[in-house]
């Protein structure tokens, strides 16, 4: 019998064929859900939201009832922490909104103009401490600093039953973070009324962007995450011009996922919305060293023909199909997913997370059709 550790090092082995476009003994398989464990669990969403504790009990029970998977991409969650991506404050279940229904971004224009003259002064870092205990109620210190501390103990709890915890660490570039503290709209007209200055303020954010995942790649062997996710959305091509979108998000992208990647992590490129139109420029970016995780925009047959050769690719199992499909629509669509986008340089997942009303015999489905069990 093999021992957890072997475990372990045997499901690495797997996930790190697949990422340098090998082809593993199978199809490893790392999930992401949220909201979903907690209603297959039965758990509310407001209790949910708020306990790292009991997230991180779920999240596990939920993944373990399905069988054998390889690796998870969250822990625990803790829906504040959202803040610290967007820059907004998150309205929650039970609490703002209906017991059940979906966290959701409050979003508001909580950074203004005249904030970014301070930021190029004062740094990213520095502004953003004052900006969470000013305009977000002390949010980081009081609330998600302390989650956090939470995530070795979460992590362990996964390792030690042989599952490994794979991307917890979360990155984005200046793009995303203003473009939600702002407000989509005013962001887009700061980028055309006042480009340079946008360009200065992002390049004064990118510096401590950079030192950030450098203080995790840093982090010692047995505490740094095998992957860290580096995520995109609004920064999607879809959304902005091609020269809009070469001056203000591919070079940051890059940057932030080279650093990920020179710090010995693998860079999952967790990318939300649509970026078929730009798909060449990835190719730029480490061979064998990222996956491309897509949400079900970026149609991934396209990925699988532009970068097929270049990266791994991720996912991309439909939100729609888990939630109203058959576990036969599941299983033949993953299927089919193995055969041609694999079976080399490919991880089973859904697109994005699993959706909060996937069927669990839909989930299942998915997991089966790499596993055979």
């Amino acid at each position: 019998m093999e021992t957890t550790e072997q475990v372990l090092a045997e499901k690495m082995t797997r996930i790190q064929t697949a990422v340098s476009l090998g082809k593993p003994d199978r199809i490893p398989v790392i999930p992401c859900a949220t909201a979903f464990c907690a209603k297959h669990m039965g758990v509310k969403l407001s209790e949910f939201s708020l306990n790292v504790e009991l997230g991180n009990e779920i999240i596990f029970k939920s993944f373990t009832s399905f069988g054998d998977i390889d690796g998870v991409q969250q822990t625990f969650f803790y829906v504040p922490v959202l803040s610290s991506l967007w820059y907004n404050k998150v309205k929650l279940p039970g609490y703002q909104l209906p017991e059940g229904t979906l966290w959701q971004m409050d979003e508001a224009e909580m950074i203004t103009i005249d904030d970014y003259d301070t930021i190029i002064d004062k740094g990213w870092n520095a502004w953003s401490t004052h900006f969470f205990r000013e305009r977000m109620d002390n949010i980081l210190e009081e609330k998600i600093l302390p989650a956090l501390s939470y995530a070795p103990t979460a992590a362990k709890k996964f390792l030690e039953n042989g599952i490994i915890p794979f991307s917890p660490a979360i990155f984005t570039i200046p793009l995303e973070m203003l473009c939600g503290g702002r407000t989509m709209v005013r962001f887009i007209k700061d980028m055309f009324k006042i480009p340079d200055k946008v360009q200065a303020v992002f390049d004064v954010m990118q510096q401590d962007n950079l030192a950030n995942v450098k203080a995790i790649a840093s982090l010692p062997a047995d505490q740094k995450p095998p992957a860290a996710w580096v995520g995109g959305w609004r920064g999607a091509s879809e959304f902005l011009s091609p020269k809009t979108w070469q001056r203000f998000v591919w070079p940051y992208y890059k940057q932030v996922v080279e650093a990920v990647v020179d710090g010995g992590m693998i860079a999952v490129l967790h990318l939300d919305s649509n970026w078929e139109r730009d798909l060449e420029f990835f190719r730029q970016l480490p061979k064998g060293k990222c996956i491309f995780a897509p949400d079900g925009s970026t149609n991934i047959f396209k990925i699988k023909e532009v970068l097929g050769n270049h990266m791994c690719i991720s996912g991309d199992v439909p939100a729609a199909m888990l939630s109203l499909g058959t576990p036969d629509d599941v299983y033949k669509y993953a299927t089919k997913l193995i055969n041609e986008i694999g079976p080399s340089g490919f991880i089973m997942a859904s697109g994005c997370d699993i959706p909060a009303n996937a069927k669990p015999e839909n989930v299942k489905a998915l997991i089966s059709a790499c596993t055979g069990k």
